[in-house]
């Protein structure tokens, strides 16, 4: 059975554990679901690959702090549409404060605090800025038709993550080590496209 949608890999991890109870009909189904949402959290934390890249051109800050996109997970460039374009760059909250405690002007450093990007200096005025960030995946975990990239051309690695994430519930510890290396593996032949398609699969070279 192809694994095109949340659905069918809800289904594909009840096929592999072999266990009745986590079918669709079974009374212990929604623990896949459950498996299957730790995996993806996990998926945000590690990879960060052109493919959750996203940009926003007329990002508006109206203020010292303004909610981050959903979906945010780490800022990739941010550059204020101004003539001539600057960047935004990061600085650590603690120096922020210190260095820009009062006075308003164009932003030209940011930080995330809790949900919120601060800016400093102050905006006197609401500015444009385009932010490119990566964005976490939609989730596969509803059972339904939905897909994201992840699950689109690495199957397997949505597979072996769930799977790994539904072991310590299925307490099948004979399979658990040939799951974590096929996972493992998949991760990592992940990561080393994503680089390829970054930097073009070309070596960095001192100049």
């Amino acid at each position: 059975m192809a694994i095109t949608t949340g659905g069918e890999l809800l289904t594909a991890l009840s096929n592999w554990t072999g266990r009745a109870d986590l079918t669709s009909s079974g009374v212990n189904y929604g623990r896949v679901s459950e498996a299957i949402s730790m995996a993806e959290a996990k998926f945000n934390r590690n990879l960060r690959t052109p493919d959750m890249e996203t940009k926003d051109a007329a990002y508006s800050i109206t203020g010292e702090y303004v909610a981050v996109p959903t979906g945010f997970l780490e800022a990739r460039s941010f550059m204020l549409n101004a003539s001539p374009r600057r960047a935004i760059t990061f600085m650590p909250d603690d120096e922020q404060a210190f260095a820009y405690s009062t006075g308003t002007g164009d932003p030209i450093f940011f930080n995330v605090v809790g949900g919120n990007f601060r800016f400093a200096p102050v905006p006197s005025s609401t500015q444009l800025a385009t932010l490119t960030y990566y964005k976490a995946p939609a989730t596969n975990s509803t059972g339904g038709s939905e897909h994201n990239w992840i699950l689109d051309s690495h199957p397997d690695l949505c597979l072996y993550g769930a799977l790994l994430e539904a072991a310590g519930y299925i307490q099948d510890e004979s399979r658990v080590m040939l799951w974590a290396q096929a996972y493992a593996a998949a991760l990592d032949q992940l990561k080393k496209q994503g680089a390829r398609m970054q930097w073009g699969g070309n070596g960095m070279t001192v100049r």
